[in-house]
């Protein structure tokens, strides 16, 4: 009951938080190392000058075994002169939630992220690869994402 409400309210947060941020970003990808499966997820990108606030959210299913990661990672972005392509890098704690039926199980970590996104027709497509750690799982991704 705990993680439903926690999961809603980080989920009220984010559309919250979209409506008034710069950046809210959807993407799709790719882990591998240990999960070895493909994911969606969420982000906001809060710019405060060179340095941003980036909450993230991922979610897996492999095996039946539903897979979660809630990341904050601060994140310092770079804007190429002209209104060219941007590049990020970062890192931050990340919560990594693994739920199968009724069991479930929920540890913290970390995570380092770096990205490159362009402007088209109103658009910001975006690449990003994602290293997470947490305890002795660790895994490495890479996503293709559309922020607006």
């Amino acid at each position: 009951m705990k993680f439903r409400f926690s999961s809603l309210l980080f989920a009220l947060t984010l559309t919250a938080a979209a409506a008034m941020a710069t950046d809210f970003g959807i993407h799709g990808g790719y882990y591998g190392n240990d999960l070895k499966e493909a994911f969606v997820g969420a982000d906001l990108r809060l710019p405060f000058g060179p340095v941003s606030i980036m909450p993230n959210l991922d979610y897996s299913r492999s095996h039946g075994i539903n897979w979660w990661f809630a990341s904050g990672d601060v994140d310092l972005q770079y804007a190429t002169s002209g209104g060219g392509p941007s590049y990020w890098f970062g890192a931050g704690p990340t919560y990594g939630r693994v739920t199968a039926g009724t069991a479930h199980n929920g540890e913290w970590g970390w995570d380092v992220n770096a990205g490159l996104g362009w402007g088209a027709a109103g658009f910001r497509p975006y690449v990003t690869g994602r290293y997470i750690k947490i305890k002795d799982f660790k895994t490495a991704g890479a996503a293709i994402g559309l922020r607006f």
